[in-house]
């Protein structure tokens, strides 16, 4: 049985629209459930009125859902957090020791300092409890505007409902939910919950951390069926997205690097003509032209990190020598230099405005050297949508 199953039965116990599961199937494992009538997406529906509704009626399924009773959820065996600081980081902990068992002992500062702040921002006074669709915002309607079902529960715990909230702004960045603004306050006055700003910032950081936790240790130990550039596109938009919410939460301000200064290290050609060369390959099926199609991908990357990456790895570097006072030997010495005074001075007056501001600077450089690359490309130029306060 997979996590999913007992959610889907929970739901249906309680009246949430979903699908039902029929089964099981071993080999391969699946899930046998209901096919619910309706479409993703709500940016699809024409009229504004209707619109509006099923955005409504959808937060007010999340509603109720974060209502349930969390013995609801036994059948699920999720951890059940008990103090302020569990009920903050029930998702993100365990993402995090993924992390480091991955990465198995490379500095990689980011990530490293992305787990010290969210654990010296945890909000210490939210002890609400629920269950959270940390992959929020997914859900089915119809064209008479009635939503459907809730779908995809893969990415579940039991943690701060605000958590879902935030990461329903991840959700916008590709399928439009309209005013998250608008839909938040529309979920404060169902709930008579208290959703601040910070608070949404503290868990968009958190979530897009997940995928950080998750996603970098791919760059270092891919597997061949894995589409490289994509997830280098995934890596580096979440981990801007999380440096940009750390920001916003600690009334940081941020401004862009000046662009990378072109120094081939080789002949530029090189790349180009590998692009030009598997672009003609012959066609096949779907998946032999998306595997055509990512080569060409990173070959087109390549020769951007050709052209470029000598200005982004000296512009690193010098930003990691401003702040450290120290004169790294080379680009593993300077990871491994960030990592040790990460350690040493994290939490100090201003150091954590200092690094957020360097990895602003290194995320949006890494983000220039991804323009154009793949299918993913669109990441580069994608922010999430801002929660105002009142």
């Amino acid at each position: 049985m997979t996590l999913s199953t007992p959610i889907h039965h929970a739901f249906e116990r309680h009246g949430i629209p979903a699908p039902r599961v029929f089964g099981m199937i071993d080999d391969p494992l699946c899930i046998v459930m209901e096919m619910l009538p309706g479409r993703i997406d709500s940016a699809t529906i024409a009229d504004a009125a209707q619109q509006r509704k099923v955005r409504e009626d959808f937060m007010a399924i999340i509603a109720r859902v974060h209502a349930l009773p969390i013995n609801a959820f036994d059948a699920v065996r999720l951890p059940v957090p008990r103090t302020a600081e569990e009920i903050a980081l029930n998702l993100y902990a365990p993402s995090q020791a993924i992390f480091a068992e991955r990465i198995g002992g490379r500095p990689w500062p980011l990530m490293e300092f992305a787990w010290s702040w969210l654990t010296r921002n945890v909000p210490k006074d939210r002890d609400r409890l629920s269950f959270v669709n940390f992959d929020g915002g997914q859900f089915l309607f119809d064209d008479a505007g009635h939503v459907t079902g809730l779908i995809d529960f893969e990415v579940s715990s039991l943690g701060d409902p605000a958590a879902e909230l935030s990461g329903m702004r991840l959700r916008d960045s590709t399928e439009k939910l309209g005013d998250l603004t608008a839909l938040v306050r529309h979920y404060e006055t169902l709930t008579g919950d208290t959703i601040s700003r910070k608070l949404i910032e503290f868990h968009t950081a958190g979530f897009c951390g997940v995928n950080g936790f998750l996603m970098w240790p791919l760059m270092f130990d891919s597997a061949p069926e894995q589409d490289f550039v994509a997830y280098q596109h995934y890596c580096v938009a979440t981990s801007r997205w999380m440096i940009s919410a750390m920001a916003a939460h600690d009334d940081v301000l941020l401004e862009d690097p000046p662009g990378p200064t072109r120094d081939p290290l080789g002949f530029a050609q090189a790349s180009r003509h590998l692009v030009r060369h598997v672009k003609a390959m012959p066609c096949g099926d779907a998946a032999a032209d998306y595997q055509r199609d990512s080569v060409a991908a990173q070959a087109l990357h390549l020769g951007r990190v050709n052209d470029y990456g000598q200005s982004v790895r000296a512009a690193h570097i010098a930003d990691i020598e401003s702040l450290t006072g120290e004169t790294p030997a080379d680009w593993e010495a300077a990871q491994a230099g960030l990592s040790r005074w990460i350690v040493e001075h994290g939490g100090e007056p201003g150091t954590d405005a200092a690094l957020i501001r360097l990895f602003h600077h290194w995320l949006k450089r890494q983000s220039f050297l991804l323009e154009g690359c793949g299918q993913a490309a669109y990441l580069t130029e994608v922010d999430l949508q801002p929660i105002l306060d009142d």
